[in-house]
């Protein structure tokens, strides 16, 4: 083999090497998750309501907020903003084992700024 052949054959290996790596990096994102809890959204069809409910990892019901829009969860945004509001709700419920009433958790995430 003459050195232009080894070139054009190491250069190859490079890309394959790099596009690997790179495919890899993109597979390794991983969506927007609370570590403990989880949320439900709920529209109506025709509806510029949703209910969001926030459940322990056991499936228990620990705070129910309606508000007035629709929520795309297929957002990033949305996720990572259900998410800070569980959490939230998760420190109340583990301090107190009760039902929070009257908060805005979910609406306070949305407010236009």
């Amino acid at each position: 083999m003459n050195t232009i052949s080894q070139l054009r054959l190491a250069f190859v290996a490079l890309l394959f090497t790099t596009a690997s790596f790179t495919t890899q990096a993109q597979l390794k994102k991983e969506q927007p998750i609370a570590k403990d809890g989880f949320w439900v959204v709920e529209t109506m069809p025709k509806s510029q309501q949703s209910i969001v409910r926030f459940y322990t990892n056991e499936e228990k019901l620990i705070y129910e907020e309606t508000i007035d829009r629709n929520l795309n969860i297929a957002r990033k945004q949305t996720k990572l903003q259900l998410n800070v509001a569980l959490e939230q709700t998760l420190f109340i419920w583990n301090a107190t084992h009760k039902v929070p009433t009257d908060r805005q958790w979910v609406a306070v995430q949305f407010e236009k700024k």
